[in-house]
């Protein structure tokens, strides 16, 4: 009986794989094809007014001459009431194309002519697909060679789950496979980190038992509240007293906080592990997965989780932390 749920198991667990390799072939597929009208201005509301937080230096803002601080008010006659408008409109209007904008300045209106322009693609974001299928790689190997290991389709969910958060990525068509692939990257973010700091506290072939049932659920916990605070976000259950845009860096944050976090403690719960281990042969995995997890995520939360948490906008040489998350 247990070898059938075993190998049923492991069934699910390749159709699973099957249908995110599909997705993850579209997706990147629509990031190659797709990308979303952009006027190189990072809006958000403050005062109860849109307001330019950001303009990208050489940007379609910055030539016709917005600046940092500038109130926008209209675009093409349209009025602008919140910074999710800006977005709406400009894809409405499509790339390339040429939009008059209303702003104003130190009490002072002012219009400008913006030449709408593409969204600039992401070297880090295709560099994500490969580091996806490396986990992805990692993953079968591990199941097809040690599928009777008593850890090995946990550590194959964990490289499922990192392979997800890697290879679906919004692109903005607003489809419902755009909207699969944002909840997808969503729940993975959530859950990929959790389950590794469940794997590092499972392994090398800890039995955690019945007694430990309450405590794997406390240890989900954190990741099911966070997904519930999205959703309820998403759909307009859960209403705060911030603007869209601001609500959306404020999850972001919390998020890019919470994975650096649960990491970080899988990174310790390895260390120690490796002190207290005697077996040779484990004790060489724990070295191999302790280096691996401390070289790969220190960088990431030191480059690019402290600085984003703290408000600062990913430039590229913060995006290029990601680079060591293939370790």
């Amino acid at each position: 009986m247990k070898e059938l749920k075993a190998q049923f198991t492991t069934a699910l667990l390749l159709v699973l794989t099957a249908a995110a390799v599909i997705a993850a072939a579209i997706n990147l597929q629509q990031q190659n094809r797709f990308r979303l009208p952009d006027d190189g201005v990072t809006w958000m509301e403050r005062g109860g007014r849109v307001e330019a937080l950001h303009v990208a230096p050489g940007g379609p803002a910055a030539k016709a001459g917005i600046r940092a601080g500038d109130r926008l008010k209209l675009i093409n006659g349209a009025p602008v009431r919140e910074a999710a408008e800006v977005a709406r409109i400009l894809v409405r209007l499509g790339s390339w194309s040429t939009a008059r904008y209303k702003l104003e300045r130190a009490g002072v209106d002012f219009e400008t002519k913006v030449y709408i322009a593409e969204e600039s693609r992401d070297p880090s974001l295709f560099y994500q697909y490969l580091v996806g299928f490396a986990y992805l790689g990692i993953g079968l190997f591990v199941l097809f060679r040690r599928g009777n290991a008593e850890r090995a389709r946990h550590f194959f969910v964990l490289c499922l789950a990192s392979f997800v958060l890697s290879t679906f990525h919004y692109t903005g068509k607003l489809n419902n496979f755009d909207k699969v692939m944002y909840w997808g990257n969503v729940a993975a973010g959530l859950f990929a980190p959790t389950i590794f700091l469940h794997f590092c506290l499972a392994f090398p072939e800890r039995r955690l038992g019945a007694k430990w049932a309450w405590r794997r659920a406390v240890l989900y916990l954190p990741a099911a509240l966070l997904l519930a605070v999205y959703l309820g976000a998403a759909s307009g259950t859960l209403r705060v007293a911030i603007p869209v845009v601001e609500l959306r860096w404020l999850l972001d944050r919390v998020w890019l906080v919470f994975l650096g976090g649960m990491y970080l403690a899988g990174c310790a719960v390895l260390s120690l592990r490796y002190r207290k281990c005697e077996e040779p042969v484990a004790r060489q995995q724990l070295k191999w997965l302790r280096n691996g997890a401390v070289f790969g995520v220190l960088p990431f939360v030191l480059f690019y989780v402290v600085p984003y948490s703290l408000g600062v906008i990913p430039g590229p040489y913060m995006k290029m932390a990601v680079l060591t998350l293939a370790l």
